[in-house]
Order: C-alpha cells, then structure tokens, then sequence
C-alpha cells in the first residue's frame, strides 16, 4: 500500500511549505523523483480532480476514437454518432481485454480484438457473439443493460477536455469558475483549432507548473524578453503579471495599469473579438489545477496539457488556435508563423531550443537531475515573483492529504 504524503515528506517539510512564502521551503526532491510519489499522484491526485485529457479537435467527427491512459487507467475518448464527446473505459466487460488498441476514425461500434464483443459508440453492449454457442447469444442469461462500457464522467470548455475519474469532483464549470469570469468578454468560442503537438520532455509534470513565473523570461528566453524591465515595474518592483489564486485556478494574468497591456501590434492576425465592452485588451497564461495551461493572447491562443508518464517523463500536449480563417486559411500561414516560432522555434522540434516551449524543457530537464542531489531539497520562493509556485505546491500537498 502507497504511503501517506506525510510519510512521504515528513511532517517537518510540510510545516515548512505551509509557512508564509518568504520563509516556505518547497517540495523536495522525492516528489520529483520518487516512484512512490508518483504512484500516490495517480492513486489519489489525478483522480479525484477535473484532468484535463486533450481537445476536442482530437476527435473532430463522429465516430472519431483515441486510446488513452490517465493516472494508469486506460480510456477510450471518442465522439459518439450525435457528435457527443465521451470517455469510457478502454475495457472489454467480457474477459477484460484493452477495446481499442489505436486511433480510428469512423467507426460504427467498438468490437473486442479478443472474443469480438460489440458495443455502440455510446457504450452500449450491442453483441456477444456465440458467448453461449448461439451466433447472437440473445437467451444467455447475461443483463446486456448492466454490461455496456463503463463511462467516464467527462467534461468540455470550449476546446479542452477534462475527466473525473472518481466522479466526485464539482462541475465541470464550478471547479474553473475563477477563469470563466476572468475570461468574460473574451470570445473564446470564435478561435479555431491550428495545429497540435505531442513532445516528451524528460523531467517531472510539476515542474510544468513550478515554471509560471516570469523572473526567469529574460534568461530563458532572451530572443523575446530583453530587458528585466519587460516583466517588472522597476520603481514599484511589482511584475507587470500579476500572480492570482484560486482553489483550482493559478494566474498571470496582466495587472491594472500595466504598460504592458495594449503593446501588442497586430501583425495582421485578427484579434480575439469580445462579447461585451471591455476597456483594455488583457491577457495571460493560466493553470487549470493540476495539469492544463491556457495562455490568452489577442490573437491567438496557446495551450499545454501534461500528461505524466513516469517519475522523470511527461508527454506535453501543445495546442495552438487562432481566430476564424486564421486558424487553418493558406493565406494566414506566414502570419502564423511569427507566434508559432515564439512558443515552437523555427524547427518545431523541441530539441531546437530556439523556442520557448523548448527553452523551458531544457530547464526542467536540468532541474530533473538536480532533484537527485539533497542539495536541492533546500527550495526557496521569491515573495515578488513566485506566489503561484507557493500557492501549486501547497494546492498539491491539500489534494494528496
């Protein structure tokens, strides 16, 4: 049986977290490291919370299916034959088989590999073919009703796709309401899906979230970020992004006043429209606890799913969308181009190192080895910059308790 995070850490390390962030220690190396860390992140983390799973262009049309595992737990996400998005488990209700063994599109029904059960798109049990002898096995005895796949509670906001696999959490809108009201106004709806990329980075899926700070921008990503003045208001020594907490929602989101707010140029991209009146053009990224980010930009969006693999390995799904025709139109390709190589490099490869989604995972990955010194168990916070690392890492800690 997995021990408790207390027995994990020890009590002395959450009492150090839990302090306020100019004194706090952060989590020490065995909750990047550790098996057993992880393996209690999947037992009662990913579970019990709104994870997200991927967007809903994977499965643009009916009868569109993806295997997936989350937390360990193998799943089917599909679009059933009314364009309805569902997630069930990826297990045959006969002998226990894996259902569907790789993406498809178009399908009619799921059928076993194994003994050829059948099921509809909406998990029906459809057939069992000669379980008793008889080609439609239809006098049995089986309760075909009780014997369907089983469902996964699944939720959808605008492009994103979020299971809860305990079907326990609050709704879906309930637990992201801090960022449906701080998005209000932005049409979200009018963006389209780009493009999508799945690169693996070798380090810890926490470390996504320890990096949403700015104070490293202007040595991480110096091609975009110049000057330290970029990122903080050097008389008041306030960051230019302001660091906002919820119970399931951290944010860098443009403060008030900032001078930073209307330097976006449009480049010819169009804008994210509004749905109401809304003064000044904000934005900035947000985490959707534990493992979804959403960087709101005027003209597009960017957005990054971690999906832990191991200990030391993290597939991050990278999502791009734009506004209207811009999103797919020949035409915008070279107006695209400039964002894309912002979040991607020029190579699109993550071992480029030109772009910032890349830069960041050369850091996480150096952080992954240094995690395995005790050396680095002595973590600690910046109270200008880093109140949202704090704020994840105590979030953490509540949801593994």
């Amino acid at each position: 049986m997995t021990r408790t995070i207390q027995e994990i850490l020890g009590d002395d390390v959450i009492r150090r977290l839990r302090m306020p962030i100019a004194e706090a220690g952060g989590l020490p190396g065995v909750a990047y490291t550790s098996q057993e860390f992880f393996d209690l992140e999947r037992e009662r983390l990913f579970p019990r919370v709104w994870t997200g799973i991927g967007f809903t262009s994977d499965v643009p049309e009916p009868g569109d299916a993806i295997p997936l595992v989350i937390a360990g737990v193998p799943l089917i996400l599909c679009r059933d034959g009314e364009g309805e998005i569902r997630v069930f488990h990826n297990v045959c209700r006969h002998r226990a088989a894996i259902m569907l063994e790789k993406p498809e599109k178009g399908l009619k029904q799921f059928s076993c590999p194994y003994h050829a059960w059948a099921y509809s798109l909406n998990g029906d049990l459809k057939g069992i073919p000669y379980f008793d002898g008889t080609p439609s096995s239809r006098e049995c005895g089986l309760d075909w009703s009780k014997n369907g796949l089983v469902p996964v509670r699944v939720g959808v906001w605008h492009h994103w796709i979020f299971v809860n696999l305990d079907g326990k959490a609050p709704p879906l809108e309930e637990y992201i309401a801090p960022l449906i009201k701080l998005t209000d106004g932005f049409d979200i709806g009018a963006t389209r899906f780009h493009t999508r990329l799945d690169w693996e980075f070798d380090a810890n899926w926490k470390f996504q979230n320890d990096n949403w700070e700015t104070y490293h921008h202007i040595w991480v990503h110096e091609q975009v970020f110049r000057r330290m003045s970029d990122d903080i208001e050097i008389e008041t020594r306030r960051p230019w992004m302001e660091p906002l907490n919820w119970e399931n929602v951290a944010t860098l989101w443009h403060r008030e006043g900032s001078k930073r707010l209307n330097v976006h140029e449009s480049n010819g991209l169009p804008w994210i429209p509004f749905t109401k009146d809304v003064k000044e053009r904000r934005g900035g990224t947000s985490i959707i606890f534990p493992n979804v980010t959403m960087t709101l930009t005027p003209d597009h969006i960017a957005s990054v799913i971690t999906d832990p693999v191991a200990p030391d390995k993290t597939r991050a799904i990278l999502g791009f969308f734009f506004v209207g025709d811009a999103a797919t139109a020949p035409e915008f390709e070279d107006l695209r181009k400039p964002a894309l190589d912002r979040w991607l490099g020029k190579s699109r490869d993550r071992y480029g190192n030109d772009g910032i989604r890349s830069q960041d995972f050369r850091i996480w990955e150096g952080q992954q080895i240094a995690r395995k010194s005790t050396v680095a168990d002595d973590v600690k916070f910046s109270p200008v910059w880093e109140q949202n690392i704090h704020y994840f890492q105590n979030r953490l800690v509540d949801a593994l308790m």
